[in-house]
């Protein structure tokens, strides 16, 4: 059974505050992991990214500060806060930014794995 964790419990805070970007890193926080979810919060410091990842299952993305440019193989959508795109499982596909940004990873993992 997944749980919630690293979250406000007696008053509540915007998201993107409880990570911190630190300079020429890719920070992340565990907000649930279990056999069927994966949430995380992700902070990008200017410059950083990640490249050719791939999932197993559907992974939603959603800006929470700044702007990020998902890459496809044929193809680059940029996402200005408050977008949400969802990436298909085994899609491989690189994250980085225009600056530094803040975003909130959810993959639901497929039981194939």
């Amino acid at each position: 059974m997944a749980r919630l964790k690293n979250l406000p419990q007696e008053q509540p805070l915007p998201l993107a505050s409880l990570l911190e970007a630190r300079d020429n890193q890719v920070l992340s926080m565990a907000l649930a992991q279990s056999d069927r979810v994966q949430i995380s919060l992700f902070s990008f410091a200017d410059g950083e990214s990640v490249s050719e990842e791939e999932y197993f299952g559907d992974t939603l993305y959603l800006i929470l500060q700044g702007e990020a440019v998902i890459t496809f193989a044929d193809q680059k959508i940029a996402l200005a806060p408050e977008d949400v795109l969802m990436v298909p499982a085994h899609k491989i596909h690189a994250i980085a930014g225009k600056g530094r940004f803040k975003m909130l990873q959810i993959t639901l993992l497929n039981e194939e794995r």
